[in-house]
């Protein structure tokens, strides 16, 4: 039990983050939570441990780790720990996914109370600055808001109705919507106040996303390998937003040239009948050295894929059709797929596109630049 308590003691006197030298540690960020976030917060922790525990089981079994822990004369969440650590990659692949999405989830809460607390203590400097209390300053903004006008609410009750049209709710009245507008206005008026003082507040971060780690062996990759931004790319040929998505790619392998790796893995979704047999032709395609360019192809026709010429395709981007078909007909291609997306379950993927940064997971396209720049930034 002694250890246990020393555990979680060291765990919430970890510094997460420092503002002007002066520490913030996880402790502190529980403290900033209200209740119900709190709660949240330790069921999202108890979650976790469940399913880290639950993928041991499953792995070594109960009963052996009841027994290692006592052979080693330590309580069983050390042994918990210590294969969660050292085996995860061995673990079931939807366990896996598990862990990965309550990782995410506690690191969410954590970066949440820790931005909460940051603009609160940023606030506080800033009211300090101009010799009041933060209530006071509180209050000087509210007197500086402008009134709401019957032009704000009209062009408000216009915006909701369409937005009834779109989602069927029902737009609030007016009293609702002018304290919206007055709420939002003050709050602009007091992010203007933080951002006054953010560049001499010397904040940093120690919080550190969750990182997923899964098998690109064997995965075409579009740059040099040793990149030190690597991004693996779970994609689905039928996918619409795939397509779309790879403009984005485009544009930061533009930006950041040979800084920058695509790895692809196959995640060809259940609804999308067309997309299996496009992603074992792009694993042919590979296989013969000529992946980027019929990736690019296979996007280029992906209202074809009904209809496909695979064979066709591969010719255009100088493949040997015999030595295509070949590959076809061979049962590499197809089992690759079915290791991508093993890869894609245990990683967390849940729908198409989803990215690992460096090991982050993202799953909108439009987040990508913010991420690829961070790591860029967090890069020798």
């Amino acid at each position: 039990m002694f250890v246990l308590v020393a555990v979680a003691a060291a765990v919430a006197a970890e510094v997460v983050a420092t503002i002007n030298g002066k520490p913030i540690t996880r402790a502190d960020l529980e403290r900033a939570l209200n209740e119900n976030q709190r709660q949240a917060y330790h069921d999202a922790l108890a979650d976790l441990q469940d399913a880290e525990h639950a993928a041991v089981r499953d792995l070594l079994g109960r009963k052996a780790v009841e027994r290692e822990a006592v052979a080693q004369h330590v309580p069983a969440d050390s042994i918990y720990a210590r294969s969660v650590a050292s085996d995860l990659d061995k673990f079931d692949p939807n366990l896996r996914n598990r862990i990965h999405q309550q990782r995410e989830q506690v690191y969410e809460m954590e970066r949440a109370a820790l931005d909460g607390m940051v603009e609160n203590q940023m606030f506080e400097a800033a009211a300090r600055a101009r010799g009041m209390s933060p209530e006071q300053l509180t209050r000087a903004l509210t007197a500086r808001t402008a009134p709401v006008t019957p032009h704000d609410i009209e062009f408000i009750k216009a915006y909701e109705a369409g937005k009834q049209e779109a989602t069927a709710t029902v737009p609030p009245g007016e009293q609702r919507i002018e304290a919206a507008i007055r709420s939002a206005r003050i709050a602009q008026a007091r992010a203007a106040v933080i951002d006054s003082v953010r560049a001499r507040a010397g904040f940093q971060s120690r919080l550190s996303p969750p990182r997923v780690v899964v098998s690109t062996a064997g995965a075409p990759v579009v740059g040099p390998p040793n990149a030190p931004i690597r991004i693996v790319v779970f994609t689905d040929f039928e996918c619409p937003y795939c397509l779309e998505a790879e403009m984005t790619l485009a544009q930061l392998r533009r930006q950041y040239g040979d800084k920058l790796a695509l790895f692809y893995l196959n995640y060809p979704l259940p609804t999308h009948k067309y997309a299996r047999p496009a992603a074992v032709a792009s694993m042919c395609a590979a296989t013969l050295g000529r992946y980027a360019a019929y990736h690019d192809l296979l996007f280029a026709h992906q209202g074809d894929l009904a209809h496909p010429d695979f064979a066709g395709w591969a010719e255009q981007v100088g493949i040997d059709r015999a030595t295509f078909v070949a590959c076809q007909s061979s049962a590499d291609p197809d089992r690759k797929v079915d290791q991508d997306i093993r890869e894609g379950i245990a990683a967390g993927v849940t729908g198409t596109p989803t990215f690992l940064v460096n090991g982050r997971l993202v799953t909108e396209p439009s987040d990508l630049p913010q991420v690829v720049a961070e790591e860029a930034s967090a890069t020798p």
